[in-house]
């Protein structure tokens, strides 16, 4: 049996309105959609006039090229008097619990091309765009240095940067200024297994100590830094023998500053 909820959507979304106001909003659209033209109207006019509680995962099954059958079952009708000969407009008030128990009213609107399928869908303010649909997270950003690219051979303060090294921290600092919502950034320090254990461990953490505080020099949040060092015991090369200029030369790779950057990369950079 039909709800009343749909039974009087599905009258009132076929009715057409006399007189309707319209406001204007900062129309949001997450599927590349045009928002030029995009127009919402005065919610006073919903026939729903609180609108409907509606789950964000429902709402993140909508898409382009969808029938309007497949819209009603999905968000169910439209809220507004659309008009009765094949309306190419949709509008709807959903309302979102948010974590605090408070809840976020949003318009969406459900935009349709000449075959009735959906050709975009909007949103009137960008934080109704972001409760549904936020920013995921990405995969961490790894960066690998090359500690001989970085300070001289067993050296590892800001006097002993390399040139080479100076100009990949600065670009690199660049990046994530320019490049990244931060969340946060992993420095971790890495030696061969030449030396003591103690030893490659304080020069792995002085290295790793060194390149924070050139990103910090650079722009880069300090309080989003964690530098770490771990010696030898995570290599990458295993190179058989006692020290020799061979043997150092084989565990080059496993002398190295790696530098992992979390948060979301910015839309003009993907």
């Amino acid at each position: 049996m039909m709800n009343v909820y749909s039974k009087w959507g599905m009258v009132l979304a076929l009715v057409g309105a006399t007189c309707s106001m319209q406001v204007s909003a900062q129309a949001i659209s997450f599927d590349n959609s045009d928002t030029q033209d995009v127009v919402f109207p005065d919610m006073d006019r919903a026939w729903l006039k609180s609108g409907a509680i509606m789950d964000p995962m429902h709402v993140r099954s909508m898409g382009l090229g969808l029938t309007k059958n497949q819209v009603r079952s999905i968000i169910q009708y439209p809220h507004f008097s659309e008009g009765l000969f094949g309306p190419k407009q949709w509008d709807y008030i959903f309302n979102f619990k948010k974590p605090d128990g408070s809840y976020l009213t949003c318009q969406y609107q459900v935009h349709f091309d000449e075959y009735n399928k959906t050709k975009g869908t909007y949103w009137n303010t960008p934080e109704c765009a972001r409760f549904v649909n936020p920013a995921q997270k990405q995969p961490a950003h790894n960066v690998s240095l090359g500690a001989d690219g970085l300070f001289a051979f067993g050296k590892s303060s800001l006097n002993d940067l390399q040139p080479e090294g100076r100009m990949k921290l600065e670009r690199l600092s660049q990046q994530i200024r320019e490049g990244y919502n931060l969340e946060s950034i992993a420095v971790t320090g890495h030696t061969d297994r030449i030396g003591s254990a103690a030893s490659n461990l304080m020069l792995s953490q002085a290295r790793a100590n060194t390149v924070k505080a050139y990103l910090v020099a650079q722009g880069v949040p300090a309080h989003l830094i964690t530098a770490t060092g771990v010696g030898s015991t995570q290599p990458l090369v295993t190179c058989n023998g006692p020290k020799s200029a061979s043997v150092i030369a084989c565990l080059q790779q496993n002398r190295r500053v790696e530098i992992a950057i979390n948060g979301s990369v910015k839309p003009n950079n993907k």
